[in-house]
C-alpha cells in the first residue's frame, strides 16, 4: 500500500514533455510511481482537471532570515514554491551578525536566535528548526566582504582582507552552498573591483558551485555589466546566472536584444551562462539605493536607472505603516519639494529601511526575455510592510495564467521547466524539480484554466486562484488553498540527497 496516491492528473515531468494523464504513487518522501497505479494508498486525491509539475524552484529568493522567523512562508507556499534558494543579491546569510546588518532593510532575524559564525552553522539552524519549503543557499559577497573590512569600506580589501574573504566563501561551498552571489550595485559590494570578484568567484568554482549576480548596472551601463558578469565566470572557470534580467529606464528599452544576444554567445562558447526574471514591470528594492544611484537625479538614473517620483511606491517604512502605499510624487505635491530632495527627507525622517517598488521596465522587454531560452523564473520577493511587492506572492501563478493561458507567451510544459526541471539542473539540486520514480516528491496541483494570481501593487497579499495543493518531500503544505503548517522542508546542500 502506498501512502498516497494523485489520481487523474495531467502530469507534467518538468524536463519540458507534454503533460500527459496519469496517476502519481508517493511513499515516504518519493514518488514511487507515475503512471496506470493499480495499488490501494493510504490517501487518495481526485486530481482530475489539475496539472501535476514538480514543486517551483524559487531561484532568486530573500527569505534567508524569513525561513527560521516565519516558517510557514506562506507567500511562497501558496503559490507552489517548495524550495528557495537564498543569498541572492549578495545578501548572505553568514556570519550571522555581519548578516544581520547587511539585511536588516529586508528582513530581520529573531534577536533569540542563536548566532552562527558561518554557513554550517546557518544551515544547522535549518535543520533543528525546518521550514515549511526546502532552502538550498547562495554565499553573500556583501556579507562576507563586510564581515572581513569591519563594515562598509570604499576601497579595494588588503591581502589579508582577501584571503579572509576568500576562507569564508570556501567555507560556506563546503558547507553545502550552490555557489557565490553578489550585488555590484548596492553597499558594499559596489566598492569592488571585478579582480576581487574573480577570486571569490575561483573558490565557488573550485568546489563545483556557480556565479550569481545583480550586476553593477541594469541601466545605461547594462550591455558592460553583462560582459563583466559573463568575464568573470570565465576568468573564475564557472556557470553564471545572471539575476532578475531586465534594463531599466525608458532610454534603456530594447537593450535586452543585444544582452540576450551576449548570452547567446557565451553558451555557443561552451560557457553555462542563464538567467532568471520576474514577471512585472516594476522592482522593489532600497529608496536608499535609488537616491545613491542617482534614480531621481537630472541625468539618466545612474546603474539603478530612472523612475519618476510617481512611479515610486512605499511598500515598507518601518514605525510607520500609514505611509506604505503611498507615491513618492504625493510627498513631492505635500512638501513641495523635487524627487530627490523628498526621498532623501523621507530617509531623513524614517531611516535608510524604506522599501519602495519602482516601475521603469518596459512590458516588451518583459515578455522578450522570458521568451528566451535561458530564462528561469525566480521571484526577488520581499515580503516586509503592509504594501509588499505583488511578486512575493504572485510570481508563479501570474506566469501560469497571464503569460501561458492568456498570452502564449510560453507553452504550459516550458513554463514549468523553467520553474523547475531548469532551476534544479543549474543550482545541482539532485533529484528535485522532475516527476519520475525516485525523485522526491515536491509536487504542485493546480488547474490551467482558471490558476491566476490576486496579489496587486494595492492589495498584494494574496495568495493565487486555482492552486488547490502542494506538497514537500511527500507531506502537503498547502491543502484546499490553505497553509497545513507542515514542516516538511529540509536544508539542501549542494549536490547532496
Amino acid at each position: 500500500m502506498h501512502d498516497l496516491i494523485i489520481r487523474n492528473a495531467t502530469v507534467f515531468d518538468g524536463a519540458g514533455s507534454p503533460g500527459v494523464s496519469a496517476d502519481i504513487a508517493i511513499d515516504g518522501d518519493r514518488v514511487s510511481a507515475v503512471g496506470e497505479v493499480q495499488d490501494a494508498a493510504a490517501e487518495t486525491v481526485d486530481a482530475s482537471g489539475l496539472a501535476a509539475a514538480p514543486g517551483f524552484i524559487d531561484v532568486h529568493s530573500h527569505d534567508d532570515f524569513q525561513v527560521l522567523t516565519e516558517p510557514d512562508v506562506t507567500h511562497n507556499a501558496l503559490q507552489g514554491i517548495t524550495t528557495v534558494i537564498v543569498g541572492n543579491c549578495g545578501f548572505g546569510a553568514a556570519p550571522s551578525d555581519a548578516a544581520e546588518e547587511q539585511m536588516k532593510a529586508i528582513q530581520q532575524i529573531d534577536p533569540s536566535a542563536e548566532a552562527w559564525s558561518g554557513y554550517a552553522g546557518y544551515f544547522e539552524a535549518v535543520d533543528r528548526n525546518p521550514p515549511s519549503l526546502n532552502v538550498a543557499a547562495l554565499v553573500g559577497h556583501h556579507t562576507v566582504r563586510r564581515a572581513a573590512m569591519g563594515g562598509v569600506e570604499k576601497r579595494a580589501p588588503s591581502p589579508d582582507e582577501l584571503a579572509a574573504m576568500r576562507r569564508m566563501v570556501a567555507e560556506g561551498m563546503e558547507a553545502g552552498a550552490v555557489g557565490l552571489s553578489t550585488g555590484l550595485v548596492y553597499e558594499p559590494g559596489r566598492y569592488s573591483e571585478t579582480a576581487e570578484v574573480v577570486a571569490l568567484a575561483e573558490e565557488a568554482a573550485a568546489r563545483s558551485g556557480i556565479y550569481v549576480s545583480h550586476m553593477r548596472d541594469e541601466a545605461d551601463g547594462l550591455l558592460n555589466a553583462v560582459q563583466e558578469t559573463i568575464g568573470i565566470g570565465s576568468s573564475a572557470g564557472c556557470g553564471v546566472e545572471i539575476s532578475h534580467h531586465k534594463a531599466v529606464g525608458r532610454d534603456n528599452w530594447g537593450k535586452v536584444t543585444r544582452s540576450l544576444e551576449m548570452i547567446e554567445a557565451a553558451q555557443a562558447s561552451g560557457m553555462d551562462v542563464t538567467a532568471d526574471q520576474y514577471p512585472y514591470t516594476a522592482r522593489t528594492t532600497m529608496l536608499f539605493a535609488l537616491v545613491q544611484n542617482g534614480t531621481f537625479g537630472s541625468g539618466s538614473g545612474g546603474a539603478m536607472g530612472r523612475s519618476s517620483p510617481d512611479e515610486v511606491l512605499l511598500c515598507s517604512v518601518p514605525g510607520s505603516p500609514e505611509l506604505e502605499g503611498r507615491t513618492l510624487q504625493s510627498f513631492v505635491e505635500e512638501w513641495d519639494l523635487p524627487g530627490e530632495d523628498t526621498a532623501k527627507r523621507i530617509l531623513s525622517d524614517h531611516g535608510n529601511e524604506v522599501l519602495v517598488a519602482a516601475f521603469g521596465m518596459d512590458e516588451g522587454d518583459v515578455r522578450m526575455v522570458m521568451a528566451h531560452p535561458s530564462t528561469m523564473i525566480g521571484t526577488d520577493g520581499l515580503d516586509r510592510g503592509s504594501k509588499p511587492h505583488p511578486r512575493a506572492w504572485g510570481t508563479y501563478p501570474r506566469i501560469l495564467g497571464k503569460y501561458v493561458r492568456e498570452e502564449g507567451i510560453l507553452s504550459l510544459a516550458d513554463a514549468i521547466w523553467r520553474m523547475s526541471g531548469f532551476p534544479a539542473k543549474k543550482f545541482s539540486l539532485k533529484d528535485r524539480g522532475e516527476i519520475r520514480p525516485g525523485a522526491f516528491a515536491d509536487i504542485v496541483l493546480f488547474d490551467p484554466e482558471t490558476v491566476i494570481d490576486r496579489a496587486t501593487f494595492e492589495d498584494p497579499r494574496n495568495g493565487p486562484d486555482g492552486m488547490p495543493h502542494v506538497i514537500v518531500n511527500g507531506q502537503f503544505i498547502v491543502r484546499n488553498g490553505e497553509h497545513t503548517h507542515a514542516r516538511a522542508g529540509r536544508m539542501l546542500r549542494r549536490g547532496e540527497e
